[in-house]
């Protein structure tokens, strides 16, 4: 203890070396924690828009239908796949779906696409597709026995057909039973949903008839309330029929997340300059510290200071050197990623696509590696980097120090 009081009020002998330094190691551990936090904050709202747009955070689906869809390929009990999602405390919500690819006509126009049918209560709580509805109106829960079938088109279909909300949009593929799945559908809304594809989306009891799959589904979306647990959560699950799988975002969009496992990666070099930054800065303030107190040294080891006890006190200087000027940059790096995760950083006409998704804005965050983990480690290399000047001080022969 007597040392670390010691260390702390030599630190105030040089007051502008110990700033600039202190300065120094500030700033670079501000660069590291606004760096990750706008990085991680990013992360996670391309995953945000990429799940919540159509995937969701957690499917169940027969094994194989992702790679290779088939109509025929439904879960083998939707149900109880539906059941044993919802019995795992980390999911908040599910939704079913039916999907089958077809051809879409209006008037002289016809387009390839994707028909899915969904729960129009449920799909609110597992993605952002009735959000997104920019034109027009969601799908309705019930039908009047004259309503017409209503279709949610998604904002390139609705080019390609030249169709508008009120237009009628013919469908024709095939039907699980091999027959023609033929119906006519009333456009009710357009959702806006980025680069997405030529997509309809029907009510699921809807699509079950057309297709001839009553009670069946293809995929149970999940939306989860930890979205860092999702792997663990996948894990978890049991209970699913042979052959049907859960499966997490990441596995479902692998493009985007080894975008993201690589961008992460290449973050590393940039701490890795970081922390040799901070062991330069801090081994050179101890080293001038051991030579401007050569003298000073040499009495206190001809007084009886052993030499463990000069290392004991070149390191506490060190010590309390990192300590102060990583919390200064904690501090500063923090807030600014409370302040920015607010709005984020808007891109504006510079909008730009990350695997797949497109990034109008960049937010930040701040997270426990961020704001605990690395700080921690910039500590330790600031302790480490005194090593040497410390050892030097400790070999330091009371005669030569003391010699005019």
């Amino acid at each position: 203890m007597r040392w670390l009081l010691l260390g702390l009020r030599n630190l105030g002998r040089r007051p502008l070396r110990t700033g600039l330094t202190a300065s120094m190691v500030a700033g670079g551990t501000l660069l590291v924690v606004f760096s990750i936090g706008l990085a991680e904050g990013t992360y996670d709202m391309m995953t945000d828009l990429a799940t919540r747009g159509s995937v969701g955070h957690l499917q169940a689906l027969r094994a194989g239908y992702d790679e290779k869809p088939a109509i025929r390929k439904t879960l083998h009990d939707a149900a109880a796949a539906r059941r044993q999602l919802e019995a795992h405390p980390n999911v908040c919500a599910t939704a079913l779906r039916l999907e089958a690819g077809g051809l879409f006509a209006a008037g002289n126009r016809t387009v390839g696409g994707l028909l899915v049918g969904v729960e129009p209560d449920a799909e609110r709580r597992v993605s952002s597709l009735p959000a997104a509805v920019a034109d027009g109106a969601w799908l309705p829960t019930a039908l009047g026995p004259q309503d017409p079938l209503p279709v949610v088109l998604t904002q390139r279909l609705a080019n390609q057909l030249k169709a508008k909300p009120g237009a009628e949009v013919s469908y024709v593929g095939q039907a699980a039973d091999g027959s023609m799945a033929a119906e006519l559908f009333t456009v009710v809304g357009i959702a806006d949903l980025g680069g997405a594809g030529p997509v309809a989306t029907v009510r699921l009891a809807d699509a079950r008839e057309l297709l001839v799959l009553p009670g069946r589904a293809h995929r149970v979306v999940a939306s989860v309330r930890d979205l860092a647990a999702v792997p663990d959560t996948a894990a978890a699950i049991g209970g699913l029929a042979t052959g049907d799988v859960a499966r997490t975002w990441a596995q479902l969009l692998p493009s985007l997340a080894r975008s993201i496992d690589a961008d992460r990666k290449s973050s590393r070099v940039f701490l890795a300059i970081v922390l040799a930054v901070v062991l330069l800065g801090v081994a050179n303030t101890m080293l001038m510290a051991v030579f401007e107190r050569t003298r000073e040294l040499g009495v206190l080891a001809a007084l009886g200071t052993t030499p463990r006890q000069l290392v004991a006190l070149i390191l506490a200087e060190a010590f309390w050197l990192s300590l102060f000027s990583v919390a200064l940059g904690v501090l500063l790096g923090a807030g600014l990623n409370a302040w920015i995760g607010a709005t984020g950083i808007p891109l504006g006409s510079y909008a730009v696509e990350f695997g797949g998704v497109m990034l109008d804005r960049m937010p930040a965050t701040n997270t426990f590696e961020s704001t605990i983990t690395l700080p921690a480690w910039i500590v330790v290399a600031g302790i480490a980097s005194a090593v040497l000047p410390a050892l030097r001080a400790a070999r330091m022969k009371p005669t030569e120090a003391l010699r005019p």
